[in-house]
């Protein structure tokens, strides 16, 4: 990759890199059994998922590039206290106030491209649908209707919880996605899009590839939700914009300018230990990364801010939790921190996204062997019969 910023993350959505850090802030921290009745191991199998008795137990995955792996991309709560989780190349995990999802399956759709940029807007979850020249599969030729306008392949997605479908709305015409170009990335900040469009073509003169950017600024004057799956003149409005403008809102914010409330939830973390956070807020746009300390090797970890909760898991499943849960506002150890370690995973496994919904947490786990994985699934954790 040219950019940094590009290589670090996972088509324009801020992640866990392939090459995950497992280090525990804080070594002494209490553990959660590998069984217990307050918590749950799934597994990703058959475009479904089954229960588990663990992750190691679970069916064997051969290992494949995170492009091609059904794998969890995403992870998020929403502002109808739903919890979601993107799963590659099946679809989406809906939890409603309960430990059981709704599966929203389209093999169609997902097949063939990577599923990531979880985001909401007026209220909708959506995401998006690209590829990696290095991993993903041959092209979508034949797949997608080609229109007069341009292709109709699909970019951005709506999962509705009403019907329990995706629905595409903007395609890669409506774009103005050329031929030999891919979307390598896209940041939505709550009002507009911004992405990063790539190109690639054998230079005439040297036989080498010649890789080239460019970046848009988009979005519609209608909710995404009213537009059509068909390429149409007039249904975004575009613009073409700088690097820069692409790449300062991706950047990472010292940790000295992340909120309050999540340098309180993290405040008994050593300053000499170095970690990075991923931070959402629910139904709203693109996660923000804060760094503490420095940025060459950093521990990971992914957070979310809600009105009465805040959580933060790292990858080695240590967890932050301060708030209050479910619809009768359980207040968990009266509001001050708990802080404890999911169950202790196999070497080469970790922790990734995770959602809360009412008492409900849903963190994904997956077995890694760098940019690769095999086995993924989530966990489910009763928050309240494990603080009753």
């Amino acid at each position: 990759m040219t950019f940094v910023i590009l290589s670090c993350q996972k088509n324009g959505e801020i992640a866990i890199s392939s090459n995950k850090k497992a280090q525990s802030p804080e070594p002494n921290l209490p553990t959660l059994p590998a069984r217990a009745k307050d918590h749950s191991w799934y597994a990703f199998s058959n475009g479904g998922f089954v229960k588990a008795s663990l992750p190691q137990n679970s069916a064997i995955q051969s290992m494949k590039p995170w492009t091609e792996s059904v794998r969890i991309s995403a992870g998020a709560t929403g502002l109808d206290g739903n919890g979601y989780m993107l799963v590659n190349h099946v679809g989406a995990l809906i939890f409603e106030k309960k430990e059981n999802p709704t599966i929203i399956n389209d093999k169609q759709l997902l097949s063939k491209s990577t599923a990531s940029n979880l985001i909401f807007s007026g209220g909708n979850a959506y995401f998006t649908l690209s590829k990696n020249a290095l991993f993903n599969r041959a092209d979508d030729s034949g797949v997608f209707e080609q229109g007069a306008n341009g292709s109709n392949r699909p970019y951005l997605v709506r999962i509705s919880t009403e019907s329990k479908m995706l629905y595409p709305c903007i395609t890669y015409g409506d774009l103005g996605i050329a031929s030999g170009e891919e979307i390598a990335g896209s940041r939505f900040n709550g009002n507009e899009w911004i992405s990063a469009i790539k190109s690639e073509e054998i230079d005439a003169e040297t036989g080498e590839d010649k890789v080239e950017f460019r970046f848009i600024r988009w979005d519609s004057l209608q909710d995404f939700a009213t537009l059509s799956a068909q390429t149409r003149p007039g249904k975004i409005i575009l613009d073409e914009c700088s690097e820069e403008n692409y790449l300062e809102p991706n950047r990472p914010k010292d940790f000295s300018k992340a909120p309050e409330r999540l340098k309180n939830l993290l405040s008994s973390i050593p300053d000499s230990f170095d970690y990075s956070v991923s931070l959402r807020l629910p139904g709203g746009s693109s996660p923000e990364l804060f760094s503490h300390g420095s940025m060459a090797s950093p521990t990971e970890a992914r957070a979310i801010i809600a009105e009465d909760w805040i959580c933060a898991i790292f990858a080695d499943g240590t967890t932050y939790f301060s708030g209050a849960i479910g619809e009768g506002k359980h207040t968990i150890n009266g509001g001050k921190t708990v802080a404890f370690r999911l169950p202790k995973l196999p070497k080469n496994y970790f922790y990734t996204d995770f959602c809360l919904s009412d008492n409900i947490l849903v963190v994904g786990w997956e077995e890694n062997d760098f940019y690769k994985t095999g086995r993924s699934g989530f966990l489910t954790v009763n928050m309240a019969a494990l603080f009753r």
